[in-house]
């Protein structure tokens, strides 16, 4: 008698992935809050400034949060939207969804936070941050025999 019944499409997974699917789907399916960690990518275009792009469709300006703390840019959003529709007291319906997502990104040495730039165009956020980068300091080396080397070759 089998107690636990494994779907025919879990097979090949470990069970850490899983849990990951239970539980994805588990949210997916209740539908009450969407909460997701989007994807960011982060380049840098020059030398003096880094670029965080992330991918926000849906969220206006006023839903988005960024935040710099202790070296760390966070970027927080969340939305709701609610639309009812009924004419008669019997037909009423009503839909409410929500969304929110979160990310940190640790800023580089010689970031300046009070210069940072944030630009919303068609669902992608852009977030530039000026980085003052100190000159490297060039350190010469030396081969530990070549003194000895050169006095033996004298």
């Amino acid at each position: 008698m089998n107690i636990i019944r494994r779907p025919s499409s879990s097979l090949g997974l470990s069970t850490f992935e899983e849990f990951d699917r239970l539980f994805d789907d588990f949210w997916r399916a209740s539908g009450l809050t969407s909460f997701s960690s989007p994807s960011v990518d982060i380049y840098s275009e020059d030398d003096k400034h880094m670029v965080v792009e992330t991918q926000v469709p849906g969220f206006s300006e006023d839903e988005i949060e960024i935040n710099v703390r202790d070296g760390i840019l966070e970027i927080k959003g969340e939305t709701a939207a609610r639309q009812e529709e009924g004419e008669k007291k019997r037909n009423y319906l009503m839909r409410e969804s929500r969304a929110s997502f979160a990310r940190r990104v640790v800023l580089p040495e010689g970031a300046d936070a009070e210069h940072i730039v944030a630009e919303l165009d068609r669902g992608i956020l852009r977030i530039t941050v000026p980085v003052e980068r100190p000159e490297a300091k060039r350190i010469t080396i030396t081969a530990k025999g070549s003194k000895e080397l050169a006095a033996k070759a004298s």
